[in-house]
């Protein structure tokens, strides 16, 4: 297993509309609108940012995720449950480094 790049950053967000913006002025562009959800892409290239917005009520959340060639991890890496099949074509497996932060490894199908 290589990590090849790093694909995006995930936020949550309180409001979808005013965080595309912040994103938009700092020279993203909107490449995916779902309304309230949505990847922004720098206009030079490099990771993107995925932006979803969730109640108030939920904790706000951050994940990075790293593209990967495979899932067959070295015994040396913690995994954080099963890897999970996605709707769009990825497969995704969360693992957690040894101070305890998580980043999720996305192979693309």
């Amino acid at each position: 297993m290589t990590v090849e790049r790093i694909d995006y950053v995930y936020l949550e967000t309180r409001n979808f509309g005013k965080s595309a913006r912040f994103w938009q002025s700092l020279g993203f562009e909107l490449v995916l609108d779902l309304g309230t959800s949505g990847r922004l892409q720098p206009k030079a290239g490099g990771p993107g940012v995925f932006l979803e917005e969730v109640s108030p009520e939920t904790p706000l959340a951050v994940g990075v995720y790293l593209g990967v060639d495979d899932l067959d991890l070295p015994p040396e890496v913690e995994k954080v449950g099963d890897a999970i099949e996605t709707h769009w074509g990825t497969s995704l497996q969360t693992v957690r480094d040894p101070d305890g932060r998580e980043f999720v490894l996305q192979k693309s199908q």
